[in-house]
């Protein structure tokens, strides 16, 4: 339990934010050391795994977005020391997962190969990440549960514990992508495939360990088989009626990244696997960002169940400033060493330049991202989702995907274009996020 007063908010801040730093670290070298391994086996692997990664990525996303309201339910009810309430919606959450882990899964393993030709993959890629997207989708159901069960201990103030499941995962992720990308022992060569199993396996064992620790009676937060097979259609609604602006807001932004991973797809398959690269390495500085956010909407939630309005708004205001220290220091990083950072992929030389130049552009963005991240979490933690939502319907129908095409496409400037393009749309949308939260909205939503 967290001890919310002012004096023992930086603590707090960095109690909960570092262990998701480190977890984000390894759900991050679980994509980083796919492409790493993969790119042993040339370009168009490269590509294909980051193509079929991304969709399958954006696809869990827009489904898990729906356990945000739980999140933020739990945080509200522990704050205010109401632990039976909390198990309750926990469990919930989990069944909801479930539900939709099963319902989906199939027909995302039927159409993998479509989803792959929609976004304009050469034939070559198709055929590679074709089987790779079919097992990961297959075994979605692993994935929706796993971070289920990582926003309800966040929300109850346990970080720890995703963090150390996390650590176990990408463990087991390397060890078997070695084993079965190249056929080391008496484990088959499975190449792309290979890739695709060691990760659905790794996420089996995540699950299974985070389903424990919630089982357990010394957990933060413990739930009962009863309270999972049990349908509580009150808690769905509450859950729902919190998360659906959530799920809408993510699903746009994420359909926003597909057309923009789409746009680069039609640049080429250079263009596709320098995009991927210079993605895996910005997606470092994402994590005390990211990580900043999550904690703030714990600190917020929790500080609002307990009354405790001037707490909420002082989290968020220090959580922004740590962000852009975090995150301005990978800026200059991205400035100053590009081609070395990019370098350890090995790629080749036109996929080493593209990268870099795109490395660069993401340096412009860093500052945006920090301020757009810990506000929105700020906001969704207090269970104001609608906000959050219509920063991400201007900024993914008005900003991201045109601006790439324009800069991209129509002004020739290839993967360099569309970059910059993305990072326009960051910097408007920190601007935009931080005018609804001065409106105040947030202070008053009932969860």
């Amino acid at each position: 339990m967290l001890d919310l007063t002012k004096n023992n908010l930086n603590k707090n801040i960095f109690k909960l934010s570092i262990p998701l730093v480190v977890e984000n670290f390894f759900h991050m070298s679980v994509f980083v050391s796919d492409t790493i391994m993969v790119a042993r086996l040339g370009t168009d692997a490269i590509a294909a795994v980051g193509l079929a990664g991304t969709i399958f990525f954006i696809v869990s996303m827009i489904l898990s977005s729906l356990d945000v309201g739980a999140a933020s339910i739990v945080a509200r009810h522990v704050g205010a020391k109401e632990m039976e309430e909390a198990r309750i919606i926990a469990a919930q959450s989990i069944t909801m997962s479930f539900l939709m882990g099963i319902v989906v899964s199939p027909l995302l393993v039927i159409f993998a190969r479509k989803l792959l030709v929609f976004m304009s993959a050469e034939p070559i890629l198709v055929s590679l990440g074709a089987g790779y997207l079919q097992i990961l989708c297959g075994f979605m159901v692993f994935r929706l549960i796993m971070l289920a069960c990582s926003g309800i201990l966040r929300g109850a103030g346990d970080t720890k514990t995703p963090m150390k499941v996390t650590l176990i995962i990408n463990v087991i992720n390397v060890l078997l992508n070695w084993f079965l990308i190249f056929g080391i022992g008496p484990f088959p060569e499975l190449g792309v495939m290979g890739v695709g199993c060691a990760t659905v396996i790794a996420y089996m064992v995540g699950t299974g360990l985070l389903l424990n620790k919630l089982s357990a009676k010394k957990s933060v937060i413990n739930i009962t088989i009863h309270q999972v097979v049990l349908l509580d259609l009150e808690s769905f609604k509450r859950i729902l009626r919190i998360s659906i602006p959530a799920a809408i807001d993510t699903f746009l932004t994420q359909m926003g990244f597909l057309f923009f991973t789409k746009i680069v797809t039609i640049l080429g398959t250079a263009s596709l696997a320098a995009h991927e690269i210079a993605l895996r390495i910005e997606s470092v500085s994402f994590m005390p960002g990211f990580a900043l956010a999550v904690s703030t909407a714990t600190l917020v939630g929790q500080s609002l169940g307990a009354k405790n309005i001037s707490l909420a708004f002082l989290s968020i205001k220090r959580s922004c400033c740590f962000a852009i220290g975090f995150m301005g220091f990978f800026a200059l990083i991205f400035l100053f060493i590009p081609e070395q950072i990019t370098g350890l992929f090995r790629p080749e030389t036109e996929v080493h330049s593209l990268a870099t130049v795109c490395l660069m552009i993401s340096a412009i963005e860093q500052p945006a991202l920090a301020v757009y991240m810990v506000y929105a979490g700020g906001l969704r933690g207090a269970g104001d989702t609608v906000s959050p939502m219509l920063v991400a319907i201007i900024g993914t129908l008005c900003l991201h995907v045109p601006l790439a095409y324009l800069f991209g496409i129509i002004f020739h400037l290839g993967l360099a274009g569309v970059w910059f393009g993305a990072a326009i749309d960051w910097i408007v949308r920190a601007i935009v996020i931080y005018i609804l939260y001065k409106r105040g909205r947030w202070r008053r939503i009932a969860v």
